[in-house]
């Protein structure tokens, strides 16, 4: 059950564990992509705001269930959860704040929380 995705020359595997096992599965990569743009959001800041960020990783994990939405029983993560691990001389105090400030501006956390529109485009007749 391979499929291949890609965008701007890049492409992933993707893959079910029953399957060949060769990439990981859909939700597996939303949870590595939310990992990802927290770790890239906190490199990018510490950078900007010259703190001391010597070494940054998110552990996530998520519960896959169903929920009730509008009136249909929806196949979901109904619960995702992530520790960060911060390496840096700064108080726990800026490390706090530091965090909250990374959570703000990590598009893909913002997009989990906060929800976004989905437009279906039609299909195209190949």
């Amino acid at each position: 059950m391979q499929v291949a995705a890609g965008t701007r020359g890049f492409e992933i595997t993707f893959d079910e564990p029953g399957s060949t096992n060769t990439g990981m599965n859909p939700v597996e990569i939303l949870l590595a992509s939310f990992g990802a743009c927290q770790s890239i959001t906190a490199t990018a800041l510490a950078q900007k705001r010259h703190f001391d960020l010597q070494a940054f990783w998110i552990d996530v994990e998520g519960d896959l269930g169903r929920e009730e939405i509008d009136g249909e029983s929806l196949r979901k993560f109904t619960e995702i959860r992530y520790q960060a691990h911060v390496r840096s001389d700064e108080s726990d105090e800026d490390i706090k704040q530091f965090l909250a400030d990374v959570a703000k501006k990590c598009p893909v956390e913002n997009t989990l929380m906060h929800g976004t529109k989905f437009k279906p485009a039609g299909f195209v007749r190949e």
